[in-house]
């Protein structure tokens, strides 16, 4: 009976070692993408604030919005917060597609500063 028992206790450790350090790893890929996120808005932000040509802007949402794509969290606040940030994304490049840059530039500044509220709320809990 001793050796049943310290089969289950072993396996037990097995896999709880096997689930920290994958959770370890899955964390660092997420802040990995947030970090990602954030860096392609920040451009973005400065590509407007420049008078970029509007395409380059375009193309920093997009990389911005694939990099968010690649994250998950089960952290309600922090879901809702990164879906309000794509749907800004999503906004700034039909605004900015359709000639008002204006509304672009400030859709992609809110959407950074979510982000970075998103950022924050990560890296404070994990």
């Amino acid at each position: 009976m001793n050796i049943i028992k310290t089969l289950v206790y072993l396996t037990v450790i097995g896999f709880a070692s096997a689930s920290t350090s994958a959770y370890a790893e899955n964390n660092e890929q997420v802040k990995a993408a947030i970090e990602q996120t954030v860096a392609k808005l920040e451009q973005a932000v400065a590509a407007f604030d420049k008078g970029e040509d509007p395409k380059v802007i375009v193309d920093l949402v997009i990389e911005a919005k694939q990099a968010q794509k690649s994250f998950a969290t089960s952290d309600p606040k922090i879901s809702i917060k990164k879906a309000q940030g794509s749907n800004k994304l999503g906004q700034a490049r039909t605004a900015i597609n359709d000639g008002d840059l204006k509304k672009g530039g400030e859709l992609i500044k809110e959407a950074l500063a979510g982000y970075k509220e998103v950022k924050e709320s990560y890296n404070s809990t994990h």
